[in-house]
């Protein structure tokens, strides 16, 4: 780094350093044991094991699908997938399995109900008499059990579709877990004991594919994911940044303080965080991972500058003091901006983000604080020699080049530039808001490769539930209103998107029949109100224990429930389509259900999306404005503060641009993306404009941009490429929400890097020209056009 043309007097900075200097083991031990203090509370983290955890409290979605469960049952289930190599579930071989399942899935822990074709309790008259039983009973299964089990199953709505597959190819065995809540332990030892039946019939009857997936399952993914990861991102992250401050550094003593700052700060972060009896998720398990990241730009910014001044002759404590004073301003206003962009993530309307921004930006104070006070007392302990690199390095030469290419030709760099940034904004728009839950895991985790399993041979999870009112009690049997009903269900059955829609109007159409000699004539729905009580209470009595109605009818029996299974779609069809029932409610139900509103975990994660969106919108826009009041303040420039919105607003808008060449859509993770990279971006803004405000009191503006990329374009280069491999490193996450956020932002402050590397300085010359604020005296001892040369032993 080259000296700073406005040189400052022996401040507080200036005796701040030497008093660290003078105290340097003291400092360090101090350090120490904060650190120690602040992370013993890490063993008080824990992980989440509910996906409800990404909805806030007062989640309007959210408390619709809890008022939904307390009205009928929870839906946190289990789903076998059984599906016979020779494609036919019709025989007694792979009847007897899903017999066994279904009986063995009863000891499942904390399982408290388990539907299957084999127990469905099948309805026939016999006589007068009604005859409730299972489809297929215990003992010998014979033929005629198999044919009668295919007749029955092909042909009734209830299980076509649900629990077997269209086509007689696969079948299922749902279970219902109700989980007490009262140990961690629940979840885990659930999951173990359905992955341990797995097992047992898969070596049992080799010739079945046997699968699992369900709510119990994902949410035991979203605390196996953070799991998977450690072992596997943290390393590589580690490496990663080794070998990049290493290679950017080439100096032992600035590598070994860097190491410390970022390891102090992320441990200081994390235990405070334990210490508040915080509970992660794959979202808010990323930020160590951050944090480590982002603190290793306020250590690069000093360390280089303090080699350079070593080179130039400075003694070893001279070289600290005058490196401490020269990032003093920009380190700090990079940290607070770098703070508040993350604090930005605090409106986000899912908890896990808003965690995430805040100890990210906790632990970017942390590393404020290190990189000002540990930092320089381990560069006080060094003793080592620093040499120049002969000629200058590669990444000098290149900075270099882009200065003398911006300063000689601002005006073709500036249209072309523009002209970029306008073709990849207007690419935007062509975004869609779409998102698959289950997708949320790669094939790492089985939940992702048994819900692919389920949704290519026998349902979708992808499930909206209604609960449709009668407006009086014992009114489900009510004629009218199951008729009503029963339109509904042809409606969404008519729909191309709907796979299976279940609904309890269907049973009393077969009790219908059967109450009438099993004549295919009365398969509808009862004559009168009595009649349909009659056949009701007649069902209900002759029900098994555990196979109540309970799932499908509230108490006192004044609404039931439809369940709409869609295909292979993604939530925006799912939302599109529950809006479109809606609608039909609306014009055609009958007045108690017509206000009636879907709600499902698909339903509320498609909204979620949408909500984020439009929150971060309002969130960054105001942090963008505070940085830029907080720049006005710190450079006492006006015009400086709003030029700095570009460079801190175009790079988010042109990385979105080419995730749609890319991908071409936006989930729950992009949603979030802008508010976590400004706080990223602005570092090089801050730094960049930092350096060419000082030099426009002295220089020109080409002269003024140069000596901003000579001072700080190396650091640039170097901790843009750190951080963005820091952040491709979250691409490894088995968590895709995580791996896109990951990827997104390092595409962000890539574009950061370019934008102020060429749009920005070709602005500063367009707007300032040969205008000299001072006067255009260089300072004595400063050539603008010669490269800073990085590295040392």
């Amino acid at each position: 780094m080259t000296h700073d043309p406005t040189p400052s007097g022996p401040g507080r900075v200036a005796r701040t350093a030497r008093w660290i200097i003078r105290h340097r083991r003291a400092v360090l031990l101090a350090a120490v044991v904060l650190t120690a203090l602040a992370g013993m509370g890490a063993r008080h983290l824990r992980l989440s094991t509910d996906y409800r955890v990404f909805f806030s409290e007062d989640n309007p979605d959210l408390l619709a699908y809890e008022e939904l469960e307390d009205i009928y049952s929870r839906n946190d289930n289990v789903l076998f997938v059984i599906r016979p190599k020779s494609g036919d579930v019709f025989t007694a071989r792979t009847l007897e399995a899903v017999r066994g399942l279904t009986e063995d899935a009863w000891q499942i822990p904390h399982s408290t109900r388990v539907d299957a074709l084999t127990n469905f309790q099948h309805t026939w008259a016999d006589g007068d008499e009604l005859i409730v039983e299972d489809l297929v009973g215990p003992g010998a299964i014979t033929p005629d059990v198999v044919e009668r089990a295919r007749t029955v199953a092909m042909s009734e709505p209830l299980l076509r579709g649900r629990l077997v597959a269209d086509d007689g190819q696969a079948a299922g065995v749902g279970v219902r877990i109700s989980l007490p809540g009262v140990s961690t332990s629940e979840l885990p030892e659930t999951v173990a004991a359905v992955r341990a039946l797995e097992t047992t019939y898969r070596e049992r009857y080799p010739e079945l594919e046997i699968e699992s997936t369900g709510v119990a399952l994902l949410n035991m993914a979203f605390a196996e994911a953070p799991m998977r990861d450690i072992p596997l991102v943290m390393p590589a992250m580690f490496v990663a940044l080794l070998l990049g401050v290493v290679t950017m550094l080439r100096f032992t003593g600035g590598t070994v303080g860097t190491f410390v700052v970022i390891l102090f700060s992320a441990v200081t972060a994390m235990g405070i965080a334990g210490h508040f009896g915080v509970f992660l998720d794959p979202t808010s398990a990323a930020a160590p991972t951050i944090i480590l990241t982002m603190a290793v730009a306020d250590s690069v910014h000093v360390i280089l500058t303090y080699l350079h001044l070593r080179r130039n002759g400075r003694d070893r404590d001279d070289a600290i003091v005058e490196a401490m004073e020269v990032n003093a301003q920009p380190v700090f206003l990079t940290s607070l901006t770098t703070a508040i962009g993350f604090l930005t993530l605090n409106f986000s309307d899912s908890p896990p983000f808003r965690l995430l921004g805040n100890l990210t930006a906790f632990g970017v104070g942390a590393a404020w604080l290190y990189s000002m006070t540990v930092l320089p007392a381990i560069l006080a302990m060094t003793s080592g020699r620093v040499r120049a690199v002969a000629g200058g390095g590669l990444l000098e030469r290149g900075v270099d080049r882009v200065s003398k290419l911006v300063t000689s030709r601002p005006g073709p760099i500036l249209a072309g530039s523009g002209l970029l940034v306008a073709a990849l904004v207007a690419l935007v728009p062509t975004l869609k808001v779409n998102d698959q839950y289950f997708e949320y895991f790669d094939h790492s985790l089985p939940v992702r490769t048994g819900s692919e399993f389920a949704i290519e041979h026998l349902s979708s999870p992808y499930v909206t539930s209604f609960s449709l009112e009668s407006g009086e009690s014992q009114g489900v049997a009510d004629p009218e209103f199951l008729s009503t009903v029963e339109a509904f269900t042809d409606f969404l059955e008519a729909r191309p998107a709907v796979a299976h829609v279940a609904s309890f109007s269907d049973v009393m159409k077969r009790l219908s029949m059967n109450m009438h000699g099993d004549d295919p004539a009365f398969f509808r729905q009862p004559d009168n109100r009595e009649m349909g009580a009659q056949y009701l209470l007649l069902y209900e009595m002759s029900l098994p224990y555990g196979l109540d109605v309970n799932d499908q009818i509230n108490v006192d029996k004044s609404a039931l429930r439809v369940d709409v299974t869609f295909g292979d779609v993604d939530v925006a069809t799912v939302e599109h389509e529950t809006q479109v029932a809606e609608a039909w409610l609306r014009e055609h139900g009958t007045p108690s259900m017509r206000n009636a509103q879907g709600t499902g975990p698909a339903l509320m994660f498609s909204k979620i999306t949408r909500r984020n969106i439009s929150s971060m919108i309002v969130g960054t826009g105001l942090g963008f404005l505070l940085i830029a009041g907080i720049l006005i303040v710190a450079l006492g420039s006006v015009r400086m503060g709003v030029l700095s919105l570009i460079p801190n607003i175009v790079p988010t808008l042109m990385a979105f641009g080419v995730w749609a060449v890319l991908v071409g859509h936006v989930g729950f993770a992009v949603s979030v993306i802008a508010g976590l990279s400004i706080g990223i971006i602005v570092d090089d803004t801050v730094h960049f404009l930092s350096k060419y405000d000082r030099a426009r009191r002295r220089m020109p503006a080409r002269e003024a941009v140069e000596y901003a990329f000579h001072s700080v374009g190396p650091a640039l280069v170097a901790t843009t490429v750190i951080v963005v491999v820091g952040f491709a490193m979250l691409t490894l996450s088995s968590f895709r929400v995580t791996a896109y956020m990951g990827g997104l932002t390092a595409l962000t402050v890539a574009c950061a890097l370019a934008v102020d590397f060429l749009l920005l300085p070709a602005l500063l010359i367009a707007f300032d020209g040969d205008r000299v604020t001072d006067g255009a005296v260089q300072p004595a001892g400063v050539d603008p056009t010669r490269p800073v040369p990085v590295g040392a032993d």
